[in-house]
């Protein structure tokens, strides 16, 4: 079997040779413009695999991103949604602070008007009683 394909090698290798004698320099110029043309077509080749695989990965990445910021803007809703939740919960404690504190102050001023009021009768407990002790001396 190796010895038939030598065979059938070396009878190529003797054709083209016979070729190449026939055709002489001109035939060996086409044969180099063709050589060249193949290792063009080939490079060629090699580039749009590249960029086919470029553009392959260029689409899944492109879907990945979109699929992020349609995750993202759904995650954007929720927490807007979440914010607004939180602002009106926010908005009845300050509501409710407000009205203790209202509350508080209307205390206060009711306890400052109770110590007006407590020292007013104090007076005039003192002075009763000084009333009351001056008409029990008149008294004895």
């Amino acid at each position: 079997m190796q010895s038939r394909s030598g065979t059938i090698e070396e009878a190529i290798k003797a054709l083209e040779k016979k070729i190449l004698d026939i055709g002489g320099s001109r035939l060996l110029a086409q044969k180099s413009k063709v050589d060249g043309l193949k290792l063009h077509i080939n490079l060629a080749n090699d580039e749009i695999t590249k960029a086919e695989v470029a553009k392959a990965k260029a689409e899944k990445d492109s879907v990945k991103l979109q699929n992020s910021i349609a995750g993202n803007r759904r995650a954007l809703t929720e927490i807007e949604a979440e914010l607004e939740t939180l602002n009106e919960s926010l908005q009845e404690v300050k509501d409710y602070v407000a009205d203790i504190r209202a509350k508080v102050e209307a205390a206060q001023a009711e306890v400052e008007n109770s110590k007006d009021d407590l020292e007013n009768l104090k007076v005039e407990l003192d002075e009763k009683t000084e009333e009351i002790q001056a008409f029990r001396a008149k008294e004895v």
